[in-house]
């Protein structure tokens, strides 16, 4: 009789990374089930859209069954794209979603849409199991780039499938068998991209605990740059008994991303003779000269509010339209001007020449701001269509031919013949 196999250690850590402002991961671990997605777009709705893919797997019952796995995922691209509708500060949103279940048999059912990934470490050797739904891994795919150069494309992270991106969309689903002694690891782009598949490896090398090695993992990515947000789910599987669910970890550097100022000191005030509470600093009763000054830093604080409610917009905005080369680009940001500041960025080419795409349609580089994913559908979307040449031909190699030997004069065969004789 085969053992029962059981998910018998699990860990998860998750970072918000030193550049973004909030964590838009989401991620659930609930035995025997696995999952993380990583939101995108909208006015803080990628965390509304991941969130929903994982609640949608969480409903499933104790012991689903492996279909269940790819029909919650379909459900929850109908129900973020229905609640993207119905919200203008939704439009855009979606997810990835990377999601296993083991069953007692020893079979992993993993249901994948977008760039998060899966990865199994056997006898010290990791193996991905999914495959990314991006723009640079179809050109690797077809041999255009090598998987190292793919890391360093500036459309890495422009993706061919989320959820809510598609009306009719169809999830990745497999299985793999497992065995006893395995780690299943789940993680967002967040991790993978920041240090690769070598680095990923280096972390799984030792026979640790794997919360230290979710440590270590959310840790390299943030030496790496911290450029987006990064989460890990780890399980090992044995034949003992289902562990219990571990709380979830917010990873905290060991040496802080922004200082934090000293609570300012406040001396004691002519008018009351004492010192005020902590953290509090009394207000003088204002004069004319204050009363100025107070509405003068209420005009300046209003513009403050304007300027910083355009540059949020800005960040959350993208547009795919022509250069002035006639060349496609993926912009970040909102093709206005404010007070002679250009809100966009220099945006990132896609290799699509403007003309091509206008005659075959038009109108496709005129849609104005988006959300991150609409835009990013969009550009994976045409550059797919447009710039990814149809046959893949390797380049000819000129042959230079060999020089003939220069013909001896007939005198000169008679002596060599005469000497050979001779």
């Amino acid at each position: 009789m085969t053992e029962r196999l059981a998910l018998v250690e699990l860990a998860r850590v998750t970072d918000v990374g030193r550049v973004r402002g909030h964590n838009e991961d989401r991620h659930l671990v609930r035995q025997p089930l696995l999952a993380v997605a990583d939101g995108m777009g909208g006015a803080q709705a990628g965390e509304v859209a991941a969130g929903m893919a994982v609640q949608a797997l969480e409903a499933l019952p104790a012991t689903p069954r492996p279909g269940d796995l790819k029909r919650a995922v379909e459900r929850a691209n109908t129900d973020i794209r229905k609640a993207a509708a119905g919200d203008k500060g939704r439009a855009g949103m979606g997810t990835t979603v990377t999601a296993c279940m083991l069953a007692a048999d020893g079979t992993l059912y993993v249901v994948h849409v977008g760039d998060s990934r899966a990865y199994l470490v056997r006898g010290g050797e990791l193996r991905r199991l999914t495959d990314d739904h991006s723009v640079v891994a179809e050109l690797v795919r077809g041999g255009a780039l090598t998987e190292e150069q793919a890391d360093r494309h500036p459309q890495r992270n422009v993706i061919t499938k989320a959820l809510g991106a598609q009306r009719d969309l169809t999830a990745d689903a497999f299985q793999v068998h497992v065995q006893d002694g395995d780690i299943i690891m789940l993680c967002t782009d967040g991790v993978s991209a920041a240090i690769g598949d070598a680095g990923i490896a280096r972390a799984l090398q030792d026979d640790g605990p794997l919360d230290e090695a979710a440590r270590l993992l959310v840790e390299a990515a943030d030496a790496a740059g911290g450029e987006d947000n990064a989460t890990v789910v780890l399980a090992r599987v044995g034949t003992g008994a289902p562990a219990a669910v571990p709380t979830p970890v917010e990873f905290v550097p060991s040496t802080p991303r922004v200082a934090t100022l000293p609570r300012p000191m406040v001396e004691p005030s002519h008018r009351t003779g004492r010192a005020p509470e902590p953290g509090r600093v009394l207000e003088r009763v204002p004069g004319a000269r204050s009363k100025v000054l107070i509405i003068a830093a209420s005009v300046v604080a209003v513009i403050a509010l304007v300027i910083g409610g355009i540059a949020w917009a800005a960040s959350r905005s993208h547009v795919v339209q022509a250069d002035d080369s006639g060349q496609v680009r993926l912009y970040s940001g909102l093709p206005y001007s404010f007070l002679g500041l250009t809100l966009m960025d220099d945006g990132q080419p896609l290799g699509i020449s403007a003309r091509v795409v206008n005659a075959a349609e038009p109108g496709a580089l005129d849609q104005g701001a988006q959300g991150e994913g609409e835009s990013a559908a969009l550009a994976a979307r045409l550059m797919w269509r447009y710039g990814i040449p149809s046959q893949w031909t390797a380049p000819t190699v000129a042959v230079t031919p060999k020089p003939a030997a220069p013909k001896k004069p007939a005198a000169a065969k008679a002596r060599a013949a005469a000497r050979t004789r001779g």
